[in-house]
């Protein structure tokens, strides 16, 4: 089934990360149910099952009552379902289970079998057999098309300002300079890797393209890895400038060739590329994977609304948010807001820098052939709001490419059905095709 909105880049609800992170902490919880007679890993394996049949409002029932509005939400759970099934295929059974105890909580591991690929699932259960919580565990595995052989990773730390990043240059064995791709992240915070459970997407790229002979600069970006103020909050303060110190430290890397470095930006880091790309003056390419085009604010309001309009149950923690946001963008759009003051999930000066900067503009400005790449299950940035917008403006502009990929969502990963953002937890890899396309256009520069 296609998404039934179309939307963009927006914050996560607290309850939505720390879920995809894992399993939130636990919460200690005073009621006088009665104590279940199901051992904790029985008490994990049937609540499983529910879940695979769909009876999310009984497995919610299973959570203490002080934990069941936040973790479990029959919507929430529903949507943790539907990531499984959308990398996995349909659910076959739990193929083990192991248990650790602490604190009179034991948590249970669950190894879960699917169609396509086994996955993993924490179940957090207290003494009486109540729930307390349930994540997504899953650990990130290389892609088959990386060969480990010709990948070279190093540590460096880029000294942007006011602020050390962590970074990783990643070579490719092969002999000769080669060309160099900075990696720049999407909105929030990010670290080098990109990771989310069970994926990581900079990780993929950086060694699908090492293994075709390109070498790539992945770092932390400044949030979280620094501190930053709500009022110097800007896409040049907490993007642009760090990706620019990024493109001067591989320049100056034994073995990359100066002359060949391309900006790949993903997402937000998309939208900069061209911004990133004016200012350095010299890249040989810009690439926006699933940049969006469209009016920040909307899109980001619009992103929540899909993400509550999803699957058949409703989600009260988000629900909650999009009022509070639909009030919010009102001040967006108008203006009427401090630079230090957060709305929609962001300060105010992230708005005012994204409210100066014509993207549009400076992508059919800058000197340097484009790349704009998006998948079709993506539903924060979509073929036909975003990708056709960028197609329409830059119509007639040289030296211009636009690719779309059936079946892969914002994170250039495959899957099925309504996307999810908990699928983004889940293990899976960027498609080979994305990096083999990026290779072909970066070669013929």
């Amino acid at each position: 089934m296609a998404p039934r909105r179309r939307t963009v880049l927006a914050a996560v609800s607290t309850a939505t990360a720390s879920a995809v992170a894992g399993c939130a902490g636990l919460l200690s919880d005073t009621t006088d149910e009665d104590p279940g007679t199901e051992t904790a890993d029985e008490t994990a394996v049937a609540f499983v099952e529910e879940l695979a049949t769909d009876r999310f409002e009984q497995a919610s029932e299973r959570f203490v009552s002080g934990n069941r509005e936040r973790y479990g939400d029959p919507g929430r759970l529903e949507r943790l379902w539907m990531a499984y099934t959308a990398i996995g295929g349909a659910f076959d059974d739990v193929v083990d289970t192991d248990v650790t105890t602490s604190n009179e909580v034991d948590a249970v591991d669950l190894r879960l079998s699917f169609a396509r690929s086994e996955h993993d699932c924490r179940v957090i259960v207290d003494s009486e057999s109540r729930l307390l919580d349930c994540g997504i565990t899953d650990e990130y595995e290389r892609p088959s098309y990386v060969d480990s052989s010709a990948v070279t990773d190093e540590d460096v730390t880029l000294a942007a300002d006011d602020c050390s990043l962590p970074g990783t240059v990643t070579t490719p064995a092969t002999a000769g300079e080669a060309p160099g791709v900075v990696l720049v992240h999407d909105s929030g915070p990010v670290t080098g890797d990109t990771a989310r459970g069970g994926t990581q997407l900079f990780t993929d790229l950086a060694a699908g393209l090492s293994t075709r002979g390109i070498a790539s600069l992945r770092y932390d970006k400044r949030v979280p890895a620094c501190e930053v103020q709500s009022g110097t909050y800007t896409l040049d303060h907490v993007t642009v400038d760090d990706a620019l110190v990024a493109i001067d430290r591989l320049r100056s890397t034994e073995g990359v060739d100066s002359d060949r470095i391309v900006v790949v930006g993903h997402g937000l880091g998309g939208r900069a590329a061209p911004r990133i790309a004016a200012r350095d003056g010299e890249l040989a390419g810009v690439v926006g994977l699933a940049a969006p085009a469209r009016p920040y604010h909307d899109l980001t309001l619009e992103q929540l609304e899909y993400k509550v309009s999803v699957g058949d149950h409703g989600w009260a923690d988000l629900e909650q948010v999009l009022e509070t946001w639909s009030t919010e963008i009102e001040r967006v759009r108008s203006g009427e807001y401090e630079a230090d003051e957060t709305l929609l999930g962001k300060p105010g000066a992230f708005w005012d820098s994204l409210e100066s900067y014509d993207h549009l503009g400076a992508a059919a400005d800058v000197d340097a052939p484009l790349y704009l790449l998006q998948g079709e299950r993506d539903f924060q940035v979509t073929v036909t709001d975003d990708l056709e917008l960028w197609r329409s403006e830059l119509d007639g502009r040289s030296e211009t490419t636009f690719e779309s990929y059936d079946g892969l969502n914002h994170l250039f990963m495959p899957g099925d059905g309504e996307s999810v953002e908990f699928a983004y937890a889940v293990r899976n890899n960027v498609a080979e095709r994305v990096v083999a396309d990026l290779v072909d256009w970066i070669d013929d520069l």
